[in-house]
Parts: C-alpha cells; structure tokens; sequence
C-alpha cells in the first residue's frame, strides 16, 4: 500500500477554493453585500492566487503545455460568450456612462482569461530561462503583461504568478516572496485611507493585501495531484461558469 503523504493534494486544496470562491461570490453578487460580516471579502481573497499557485505546478507536470493553454482560452472564451448573452439580455451597462463598455459586456468575472494569459506569461518567462527565442518571448510577455489590464484581477496576480515562477521548488521563496508583496499591499492600503469610513470597511474594500491567505495553503500543499478523474479535471471549468451565471440571473431577477 502506497504511504499517503500529509499535506493536503492538489485536488482538496481545489474543492476547498471552490467553497471559498462560492462564498465570496454570494457575498459580492447578490444582495448580501452590507449584510453578511464584511470580513467575507478577506477571508476569500485567497482563492485567485491559489488556482494561480496549482496552474503554475500544473505548468511543471502537464504532458501537454500547449493542450493546457489551449483549454484554458476556451474556457475564457466560452464564459467571455455567456457573459455577453447574459448583459445584453439584462442591459447591464456601465453604472456612470449609461452605456456598454468591456467591462460591463464581459463582465464580471472571467478568472479563465487571467490564468490564460499568466499561463502564457510563465511559459515565455520559461523559454528566456531556457534562452529560447528570447527576443520573440521578451515581446509576447510584454504584450501579455498589458493584456492582464483587462482581465479579472491581472495586474494583482501578475507579481504572484512571477514570484512563483521564480521560486518554483523552494516554498520558503514563494512565500516569502508573496508575503513582502502582499505587505506592500497593504502598506499602500494603509497610506490610500482617507477616513471617509471605518479602518475595518476600508481595509475589508481594498482587501487585495489578503491575497497572503494563500500562503498557508502553499506550505500545506504537498506535490500530489490526488484524486484523477475526467470529473475532477474539468470541475472547475464548469463549476465556475455555470454558478457566475446563475448569480447573475437570480441577482437581475430578484434583485
């Protein structure tokens, strides 16, 4: 019988930012918003960098790199499609032009984009590495570093998905890397407080220093993939869109 190591496997630290990410979006896309503790919102920050952690390790074990980003576009393209259907069906246009715009026609949540193209990101931040085609790579992560503008938290996950990169094998690397990250997060979240509201409201809003949550996770990773399905392989890849456009349906319609 094959000893189990401790930690916890790739496949329980997904279901367990799948509840998480349930959470936070019950709490940000519905009415529950002002009435469920605040504290919500920082307790799920971890979701994003965690799915980001356990793509770059995929990165690392896949057979296919290619098959893998592939996956990943399709995926963003399919939600990018029901996102579309779902605005223009309820008119959710921008709040201050009264028009539609990227955002509010794509929106809100497209996470398969984000790791798509930081997915992308690693690879060409690989091949330098490797010394392949550098020029070529150094230009593609340029243009993808400005395309993560448009994604759902790029720019947040961007330093994340290099310092796990750049530390990948050496846990105390990653987590030190992103706990200073995280810091000065929140250093400018202390120094942007303008007193307009409670230090807990503000620090609760401009939560993204809570993204550190991810680092105990990380040291309780313990390299397994676990459990091997079709199931728990492309889980997430319906989980996510499919509960995103129910919130969104119940929120116009009984909101």
């Amino acid at each position: 019988m094959t000893e189990l190591k401790k930690g916890l496997d790739s496949y329980k630290l997904k279901l367990i930012a799948l509840g998480f990410m349930i959470l936070d979006h019950l709490y940000s896309h519905l009415w529950f918003y002002g009435t469920w503790p605040q504290w919500i919102s920082v307790i799920t920050r971890f979701v994003s960098p965690l799915f980001l952690y356990l793509m770059v390790e995929g990165f690392y074990h896949t057979r296919s790199r290619k098959k893998f980003l592939i996956r990943l576009f399709a995926a963003a393209f399919i939600m990018m499609a029901g996102n579309v259907v779902l605005n223009l069906l309820f008119h959710n246009v921008d709040s201050y032009t009264g028009k539609f715009d990227y955002f509010s026609l794509t929106g809100p949540n497209n996470i398969f984009l984000t790791l798509a193209l930081l997915f992308a990101f690693v690879w060409c931040l690989e091949n330098v590495k490797l010394r392949k085609n550098i020029i070529l790579n150094v230009f593609l992560a340029v243009i993808l570093v400005s395309l993560c503008s448009f994604s759902e938290g790029g720019l947040y996950l961007l330093p994340i998905a290099f310092i796990v990169w750049f530390f990948h094998g050496k846990k105390a690397g990653q987590c030190i890397g992103i706990g200073v990250y995280c810091l000065i997060l929140l250093i400018h979240t202390l120094i942007s407080y303008t007193g307009d509201c409670s230090w807990y409201s503000y620090l609760c809003f401009d939560d993204e220093w809570a993204m550190a949550l991810v680092i105990p996770c990380i040291l309780l990773y313990n390299g397994e993939r676990g459990r091997n399905t079709a199931f728990t392989k492309y889980m997430f890849y319906v989980i996510y869109p499919v509960h995103i456009w129910i919130l969104m349906i119940v929120y116009h319609i009984f909101g």
